[in-house]
């Protein structure tokens, strides 16, 4: 296994990528890659298997009882899907964001330090720099900045899906996963979200799985449009809501899908 370059953020390969739930496929034969620096947004119906798509990419597809992954996945240095690979250390470097917020009951400032403290960073000093420069990062620190001795759950939704985004990158990783990041948000809060990935970019690699077609046109350099655990179509985000290339990736995004 190779070493980060500490000055870029990897991009992502994937290669006849198959994920089986007992003998159900969920992902069959995907081919697909991500360069460095960009965000991806995976489109498709409920059960396409999007989810299970962002799951492979730091092997939390390995918390599900009776499943089978079979395919090559590379993320910069790291052959994912490798017996040998230190999971831990990949899903520092991988970060995720749920659908729904999750910050852990405790207060806000020791939400952003947890990951950081598992680490071994024990230093005040160092962790309240870490704990200020991620919350900054999420856009959060000017709202919280006199509050992170209070509990996070006395924020507001959208707040609390950025104190999670901050949780994320507290621990320096190079790739951000969001699964429906903004889903449960109201407009306002969603807008902030989205406003705040695509500041994000330039420091991440970045793969969004969203319902939202309006999302994913806005926000995304590169989008993949999955059906029933295939790859129909990828390509620039402009190019694929514009002139699709499959019928079926038209007949999606024009709401004609059955």
């Amino acid at each position: 296994m190779g070493q980060w370059d500490d000055n870029a953020a990897p991009d992502i390969e994937v290669r006849q990528l198959s994920v089986w739930y007992n003998q159900s496929a969920a992902l069959q034969d995907i081919n697909l890659k991500v360069a460095a620096g960009q965000i991806l947004a995976v489109i498709g119906p409920s059960g396409c298997g999007k989810s299970t798509f962002l799951r492979v990419l730091n092997r939390m597809i390995e918390r599900f009882s009776s499943v089978r992954v079979k395919g090559m996945v590379r993320i910069g240095p790291f052959n994912v899907l490798d017996e040998h690979v230190d999971v831990t250390r990949l899903r520092r470097a991988v970060g995720m964001v749920f659908q729904h917020p999750n910050p852990f009951p405790m207060t806000i400032f020791d939400n952003v330090a947890y990951g950081p403290r598992i680490f071994g960073i024990r230093s005040p000093t160092q962790l309240r720099k870490t704990v200020e420069d991620s919350l900054k990062l999420a856009a959060l620190w000017d709202e919280v900045r006199g509050k992170l001795r209070r509990g996070a759950n006395t924020l507001s939704g959208g707040q609390q899906q950025r104190l999670c985004i901050a949780r994320a990158l507290a621990v320096n990783p190079r790739v951000l996963l969001l699964d429906e990041p903004t889903a449960s948000l109201d407009p306002v809060s969603a807008a902030k979200i989205e406003e705040l990935i695509v500041q994000l970019k330039s420091q991440y690699t970045m793969v969004i799985v969203t319902h939202n077609l309006q999302q994913a046109a806005r926000i995304s350099d590169m989008v993949a449009f999955f059906e029933q655990g295939r790859l129909v179509e990828m390509g620039n985000t402009q190019d694929m809501f514009t002139a699709p290339r499959e019928r079926r990736t038209e007949e999606f995004l024009t709401g004609r899908f059955d």
